[in-house]
């Protein structure tokens, strides 16, 4: 009786964890291969771009799908391809706020202007995700499931 508690413990973590994980796993990678990504005129993926993936980068130099002569890497294709194979995320009816204004702070002396915004580096934005909470609780949730095991158990041996 004692094994299977302890196992049933065990299996409930790892479901709870595989559960926490599945939003993860519902982005699709933009290309499967190189002769995907060269279908729609994406060569040369620079690493850290949506579309890198580093089994498309056979020489390990940064860049996937190398090809010589052939257009620079194009990041608006790669971020409609994200946006067509990401499924939407149900909005639920927004109630505003009201709008309450807030007098602006002084512009400190060596500051001749605030900065405002970032840089504009052509790559799509999009909102923040919990994926990395998600995981977090999953990894936390497996965790305290083996520690209740492991004080069960031990509880078990001593008395």
């Amino acid at each position: 009786m004692k094994k299977r508690t302890a196992g049933l413990a065990v299996a409930v973590a790892v479901g709870f964890t595989a559960l926490s994980a599945t939003p993860a796993l519902a982005v699709a990678l933009p290309f499967e291969n190189c002769d995907a990504a060269a279908a729609v005129g994406v060569y040369n993926i620079p690493a850290g771009t949506p579309g890198y993936q580093p089994k498309l980068d056979r020489d390990n130099d940064g860049f996937g799908c190398d090809a010589q002569g052939n257009p620079p890497y194009d990041a608006s294709i790669v971020a409609a391809i994200v946006v067509q194979n990401t499924p939407p995320v149900p909005v639920e009816e927004v109630v505003e706020a009201p709008v309450v204004q807030v007098p602006a702070a002084p512009v400190p002396a060596q500051v001749g202007e605030m900065p405002v915004g970032g840089v504009d580096t052509g790559v799509a934005q999009q909102a923040g995700t919990d994926l990395g909470a998600i995981a977090l609780g999953g990894g936390l949730v497996l965790t305290a499931a083996l520690g209740g095991a492991y004080l069960v158990r031990r509880a078990a041996i001593q008395s």
